[in-house]
């Protein structure tokens, strides 16, 4: 399954609930319960057991029309010399404060992009926003639909780039036989000099080599004409330019000494979206199965007043607090301070450790209601280093 099903089967499971009777399972709590399970799921590598099919909120970075060159405004130049390509040894980590690459042309029809740093795997995804419901409007949401995207995944070593597409082969299974060929797919042409491999499987197709021993870079291609030509043009679009990320809120105290794991960035149509944080505990750093303990981060206008509308405030402010399942929730302070009116700060614990590390419900608010934007945020050239 690849990110836009995983959005669109989110958005069934919400209105699914919805209709549930007296007793039934609350829709945010559905909501709330897969978002978390989908974001530990995207980055496991081989050998890691399958958790629910649902969708996530985050992702994003964005521009408009057919192929062309694409600056990503979020990750700041790092004023280091630019490679000539990848690198040549697959590192056991990634640095999350850097971009290692960039597109350098994207597809047609793009509106929303994602630029997303990990310890295991940095992915890049661009896409065609469509409507949530048929007819209507295509716009930015904590929810969105897509009608076609291409992913960009390179994987530290030994990472598993191809998980998320064996997964969604076998979430298939019962609508068909699966491909002829298994991943990495059959071998074509190469890429950069190093032997390529493609993959179709129904609406989706892949491009992937090994840019060094034991590390590959895969391109997804779901929903174009013509994949594979798709796929190269990206391949070869690629610009290996290591930047800093940045973000759009000032540096906070994160609680229960915790490591930075990973950053998201998600764009629409020229303006930002959110921008989060990924921390684990100690005891965690280097685990397979934990994405995160806790996330943090800023959204741009895409929660409305009335989803704030319940009476919970935090320092004066209005809040939501949605408690999910095993750690998980969803904490949100409505009206930073600094002139962003629909700017809204979240925090998201995990698990159980995280949701203890930032002092459950009310820890959780109080985290949330500390963020504070920077100077600027509405540049992202003012944006803050991580």
């Amino acid at each position: 399954m690849n990110d836009n099903e995983e959005r669109a089967v989110r958005t069934l499971l919400s209105r699914i609930a919805d209709e549930l009777p007296a007793g039934g399972v609350p829709a945010p709590e559905l909501v709330t319960g897969g978002e978390r399970m989908l974001r530990r799921r995207r980055f496991a590598v081989a050998g890691a057991a399958a958790v629910l099919t649902v969708v996530a909120v985050l992702g994003g970075t964005v521009l408009a029309g057919g192929p062309r060159a694409a600056r990503t405004p979020t990750p700041a130049d790092s004023g280091t010399p630019t490679p000539a390509g990848p690198p040549t040894v697959a590192p056991e980590r990634f640095d999350p404060t850097r971009q290692p690459f960039r597109l350098g042309s994207l597809p047609p029809n793009v509106g929303h992009q994602t630029y997303e740093t990990d310890v295991r795997m940095v992915t890049v995804n661009a896409s065609v926003p469509d409507a949530i419901s048929p007819g209507g409007p295509v716009e930015a949401g904590p929810i969105m639909a897509f009608s076609a995207s291409v992913t960009v995944r390179m994987g530290a070593r030994g990472v598993d780039v191809f998980f998320n597409e064996r997964e969604r082969v076998e979430d298939r299974r019962m609508g068909g036989p699966p491909p002829e060929v298994p991943l990495p797919g059959a071998p074509v042409a190469p890429v950069n000099g190093k032997p390529a491999f493609f993959y179709t499987h129904q609406h989706a197709a892949v491009l992937s080599w090994q840019y060094a021993p034991d590390g590959w870079i895969a391109i997804s291609v779901w929903e174009y004409d013509r994949p594979e030509e798709l796929a190269r043009q990206i391949a070869e679009g690629l610009v290996w330019e290591e930047r800093r990320v940045t973000v759009p809120f000032a540096s906070v105290a994160a609680p229960g000494g915790v490591v930075l794991e990973g950053t998201e960035i998600r764009t629409f149509r020229g303006g930002w979206l959110d921008a989060s944080l990924r921390y684990v505990l100690p005891e965690n750093v280097g685990s397979a199965e934990v994405r995160a303990d806790y996330m943090l981060g800023v959204s741009n206008g895409i929660f409305k007043d009335s989803e704030f509308k319940g009476g919970l405030t935090v320092a004066g402010r209005p809040a939501t607090a949605t408690d999910g399942p095993a750690g998980m929730g969803v904490y949100r302070v409505a009206q930073l301070p600094g002139g962003c009116t629909g700017c809204v700060a979240e925090v998201n614990p995990e698990t159980v450790a995280g949701q203890a590390a930032v002092g459950g419900r009310a820890g959780a608010l109080d985290l949330a209601a500390s963020i504070r934007l920077v100077d600027g945020w509405d540049d992202p050239a003012s944006w803050r280093p991580v």
